[in-house]
Protein backbone atom coordinates (compact mmCIF):
# COMPACT_ATOMS: atom_id res chain seq x y z
CA UNK A 1 0.00 0.00 0.00
CA UNK A 2 1.42 3.36 -1.11
CA UNK A 3 0.89 7.14 0.80
CA UNK A 4 -0.07 9.68 -1.73
CA UNK A 5 -0.31 13.07 -0.55
CA UNK A 6 -2.41 15.78 -2.33
CA UNK A 7 -1.02 19.03 -2.44
CA UNK A 8 -4.79 20.95 -3.22
CA UNK A 9 -2.94 24.33 -2.46
CA UNK A 10 -2.90 27.59 -4.33
CA UNK A 11 0.14 28.76 -3.15
CA UNK A 12 2.91 26.84 -5.54
CA UNK A 13 5.74 28.01 -2.88
CA UNK A 14 4.06 26.58 -0.06
CA UNK A 15 3.29 23.31 -2.06
CA UNK A 16 7.17 22.91 -3.49
CA UNK A 17 8.28 23.64 0.54
CA UNK A 18 5.80 20.98 2.27
CA UNK A 19 6.32 18.51 -0.49
CA UNK A 20 10.37 18.73 -0.17
CA UNK A 21 10.02 18.26 3.82
CA UNK A 22 7.67 15.44 3.04
CA UNK A 23 9.86 13.66 0.69
CA UNK A 24 13.42 14.36 2.40
CA UNK A 25 11.49 12.60 5.74
CA UNK A 26 10.50 9.62 3.60
CA UNK A 27 7.16 10.20 4.41
CA UNK A 28 5.47 10.15 1.22
CA UNK A 29 4.91 7.41 -1.76
CA UNK A 30 3.54 9.42 -4.58
CA UNK A 31 3.35 13.09 -4.66
CA UNK A 32 0.24 14.25 -5.96
CA UNK A 33 0.01 17.97 -7.63
CA UNK A 34 -3.59 18.82 -7.36
CA UNK A 35 -5.89 20.13 -9.81
CA UNK A 36 -6.09 23.82 -7.83
CA UNK A 37 -2.19 23.56 -7.64
CA UNK A 38 -2.25 22.79 -11.59
CA UNK A 39 -4.94 25.61 -12.15
CA UNK A 40 -3.20 28.11 -9.92
CA UNK A 41 0.54 27.58 -11.33
CA UNK A 42 0.20 25.89 -14.17
CA UNK A 43 1.65 22.22 -15.72
CA UNK A 44 5.37 23.06 -14.60
CA UNK A 45 3.85 23.13 -11.19
CA UNK A 46 4.92 19.44 -11.81
CA UNK A 47 8.38 19.96 -13.15
CA UNK A 48 8.68 21.97 -9.88
CA UNK A 49 7.36 18.90 -7.83
CA UNK A 50 9.86 16.66 -10.00
CA UNK A 51 12.80 18.73 -8.59
CA UNK A 52 11.44 18.95 -5.16
CA UNK A 53 11.32 14.48 -4.83
CA UNK A 54 13.76 13.01 -7.50
CA UNK A 55 12.73 9.78 -5.85
CA UNK A 56 9.21 10.31 -5.41
CA UNK A 57 6.04 8.71 -8.01
CA UNK A 58 4.69 12.48 -9.29
CA UNK A 59 0.82 12.55 -9.61
CA UNK A 60 -0.93 15.23 -11.83
CA UNK A 61 -4.37 15.36 -10.70
CA UNK A 62 -5.78 16.62 -14.36
CA UNK A 63 -9.26 15.23 -14.10
CA UNK A 64 -9.44 15.12 -17.95
CA UNK A 65 -12.81 15.47 -19.64
CA UNK A 66 -11.38 16.04 -22.87
CA UNK A 67 -8.42 16.30 -25.58
CA UNK A 68 -7.00 12.91 -23.41
CA UNK A 69 -3.53 12.48 -25.34
CA UNK A 70 -2.87 16.15 -25.10
CA UNK A 71 -3.02 16.56 -21.42
CA UNK A 72 -2.02 13.09 -21.15
CA UNK A 73 1.40 14.35 -22.91
CA UNK A 74 1.54 17.57 -20.98
CA UNK A 75 1.90 16.53 -17.28
CA UNK A 76 3.81 13.87 -18.33
CA UNK A 77 6.34 15.36 -20.37
CA UNK A 78 6.71 17.75 -17.48
CA UNK A 79 7.66 15.33 -15.20
CA UNK A 80 4.65 13.25 -14.13
CA UNK A 81 4.45 9.31 -13.87
CA UNK A 82 0.97 9.11 -12.71
CA UNK A 83 -2.06 11.39 -14.70
CA UNK A 84 -5.87 11.66 -13.92
CA UNK A 85 -9.02 11.47 -16.24
CA UNK A 86 -12.19 11.28 -15.11
CA UNK A 87 -14.44 8.32 -15.29
CA UNK A 88 -17.51 10.50 -16.97
CA UNK A 89 -15.73 11.19 -19.90
CA UNK A 90 -16.13 9.83 -23.24
CA UNK A 91 -14.74 6.12 -23.89
CA UNK A 92 -13.07 8.17 -26.72
CA UNK A 93 -11.42 10.48 -24.30
CA UNK A 94 -10.00 8.27 -21.96
CA UNK A 95 -8.95 5.71 -24.41
CA UNK A 96 -6.63 8.20 -26.25
CA UNK A 97 -5.48 9.13 -22.95
CA UNK A 98 -4.61 5.70 -21.51
CA UNK A 99 -2.67 5.70 -24.91
CA UNK A 100 -0.62 8.30 -24.51
CA UNK A 101 0.32 7.62 -21.25
CA UNK A 102 1.54 4.02 -21.52
CA UNK A 103 3.01 5.47 -24.93
CA UNK A 104 5.63 7.88 -22.72
CA UNK A 105 6.05 5.52 -19.94
CA UNK A 106 3.28 7.08 -17.60
CA UNK A 107 0.79 5.12 -15.81
CA UNK A 108 -3.11 6.26 -15.84
CA UNK A 109 -5.72 6.53 -13.25
CA UNK A 110 -9.21 7.18 -13.60
CA UNK A 111 -11.23 9.22 -11.43
CA UNK A 112 -14.77 7.89 -10.36
CA UNK A 113 -15.77 11.09 -8.52
CA UNK A 114 -19.37 11.86 -9.25
CA UNK A 115 -19.81 8.57 -10.93
CA UNK A 116 -22.79 7.05 -9.61
CA UNK A 117 -21.74 3.35 -9.87
CA UNK A 118 -18.29 3.10 -10.27
CA UNK A 119 -18.51 -0.82 -10.90
CA UNK A 120 -20.41 -0.64 -13.94
CA UNK A 121 -18.55 2.07 -15.34
CA UNK A 122 -15.85 0.03 -14.67
CA UNK A 123 -17.20 -3.28 -16.33
CA UNK A 124 -17.67 -0.50 -19.46
CA UNK A 125 -14.18 0.50 -19.84
CA UNK A 126 -13.29 -3.09 -19.37
CA UNK A 127 -15.67 -4.49 -22.48
CA UNK A 128 -14.30 -1.46 -24.07
CA UNK A 129 -10.89 -2.75 -24.20
CA UNK A 130 -10.09 0.07 -22.17
CA UNK A 131 -7.62 -0.78 -18.85
CA UNK A 132 -5.92 1.81 -17.13
CA UNK A 133 -3.01 1.42 -14.53
CA UNK A 134 -5.40 2.60 -11.12
CA UNK A 135 -9.20 3.05 -10.69
CA UNK A 136 -9.70 5.77 -8.48
CA UNK A 137 -12.33 6.03 -6.01
CA UNK A 138 -13.10 9.65 -4.83
CA UNK A 139 -15.26 11.31 -2.43
CA UNK A 140 -15.29 14.85 -3.45
CA UNK A 141 -15.07 17.78 -0.82
CA UNK A 142 -18.31 19.78 -1.86
CA UNK A 143 -20.13 16.39 -1.59
CA UNK A 144 -18.28 15.24 2.62
CA UNK A 145 -19.27 19.42 3.18
CA UNK A 146 -23.23 19.53 2.32
CA UNK A 147 -23.76 15.93 2.69
CA UNK A 148 -21.54 14.94 5.81
CA UNK A 149 -20.69 11.72 3.96
CA UNK A 150 -17.30 9.65 4.74
CA UNK A 151 -15.10 7.34 1.82
CA UNK A 152 -16.52 4.47 4.41
CA UNK A 153 -19.10 3.83 1.69
CA UNK A 154 -16.35 3.20 -0.95
CA UNK A 155 -14.41 1.14 0.36
CA UNK A 156 -16.18 -1.81 -0.51
CA UNK A 157 -16.11 -0.55 -4.15
CA UNK A 158 -12.76 -0.36 -4.07
CA UNK A 159 -12.05 -3.53 -2.94
CA UNK A 160 -14.76 -5.42 -5.42
CA UNK A 161 -12.89 -3.69 -8.24
CA UNK A 162 -9.76 -4.74 -7.53
CA UNK A 163 -10.87 -8.45 -6.19
CA UNK A 164 -12.85 -8.79 -9.19
CA UNK A 165 -11.47 -7.26 -12.19
CA UNK A 166 -7.85 -7.14 -11.23
CA UNK A 167 -7.17 -3.84 -10.89
CA UNK A 168 -5.18 -1.67 -8.84
CA UNK A 169 -7.74 0.84 -7.06
CA UNK A 170 -6.70 4.45 -5.35
CA UNK A 171 -9.13 6.03 -2.68
CA UNK A 172 -9.57 9.28 -1.77
CA UNK A 173 -11.41 12.09 -0.01
CA UNK A 174 -11.52 13.14 4.01
CA UNK A 175 -8.92 10.10 5.11
CA UNK A 176 -8.25 11.13 8.46
CA UNK A 177 -6.45 9.18 12.12
CA UNK A 178 -9.84 8.03 12.29
CA UNK A 179 -10.95 6.78 8.79
CA UNK A 180 -6.87 5.11 7.65
CA UNK A 181 -7.35 2.32 10.33
CA UNK A 182 -10.35 1.00 8.22
CA UNK A 183 -8.27 0.82 5.28
CA UNK A 184 -5.05 -0.89 6.76
CA UNK A 185 -6.09 -3.73 6.64
CA UNK A 186 -7.16 -3.97 2.75
CA UNK A 187 -5.72 -4.27 -0.14
CA UNK A 188 -6.28 -1.33 -1.94
CA UNK A 189 -2.88 -0.11 -3.59
CA UNK A 190 -3.07 3.57 -3.01
CA UNK A 191 -4.29 5.94 0.18
CA UNK A 192 -4.61 9.34 -0.84
CA UNK A 193 -4.27 12.13 1.75
CA UNK A 194 -5.02 15.73 1.34
CA UNK A 195 -6.03 17.97 4.52
CA UNK A 196 -5.48 15.77 7.28
CA UNK A 197 -1.61 16.19 6.63
CA UNK A 198 -1.20 19.90 3.90
CA UNK A 199 -3.72 21.29 6.74
CA UNK A 200 -1.99 20.13 9.84
CA UNK A 201 -0.43 23.01 12.10
CA UNK A 202 3.18 22.04 12.05
CA UNK A 203 2.86 20.91 8.12
CA UNK A 204 2.46 24.59 6.74
CA UNK A 205 5.73 26.02 8.64
CA UNK A 206 8.93 26.59 6.57
CA UNK A 207 11.25 25.26 9.72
Amino acid sequence: MKLQVALDLIEPSLAVHLARRLCNAGAVDIVEAGTPLIKTAGIFIISALRVACPNAEIMADLKTMDVGALEAELAINAGANIVSVLGAAANETIGEFINEARRLGGKSLVDMISVRDPITRVKELLNAGLRPDYVGLHLGIDVQRSRGLTIEGLLSEAVSIKDNYGLAVAIAGGIDEKVAPKIRDTNIDVVIIGRAITQAPRSRGRS
